[in-house]
């Protein structure tokens, strides 16, 4: 169970590491009891469908590099601030995509492709 001032650091840790985006990327958080959902947001160019599974398994591998890298700064930056360690265990990890423009008259498809990673953190 988290304190008052626990809860207000991991807070203060999660909105300066998450929710900025980069280009076509984007990284955000939900945090709620002891729940931290995070998400990662990509748009996604294609014209065929073989080319978009491969930029899907590429962004797959990023996501999960991205994960990976920010539960790592989430961890050090709420030892420093809350004086403890953060125990984080991976409850779920999925992803989606999502058409947004697909036309007969075009060939450029657009679609946005969506990360999930679900934690219990202690």
């Amino acid at each position: 169970m988290f304190t008052v001032e626990e809860v207000r650091a991991l807070g203060n840790c999660l909105n300066i590491t998450w929710g900025k985006s980069v280009d076509n990327l984007k990284l955000s958080h939900k945090f709620n009891g002891d729940l931290l959902e995070l998400r990662f947001d990509s748009i996604v160019h294609f014209a065929a469908e073989q080319a978009l599974r491969s930029q899907v398994t590429n962004l797959r591998e990023i996501s999960n590099d991205i994960f990976t890298d920010g539960v790592k700064k989430i961890k050090a930056d709420f030892k420093e601030a809350a004086d403890r360690t953060l125990k984080v265990s991976e409850l779920s990890r999925n992803d989606t995509i999502e058409m947004v423009q697909a036309t007969s008259n075009s060939p450029r498809k657009i679609a946005y492709y969506r990360a999930f990673l679900t934690l219990q953190v202690s």
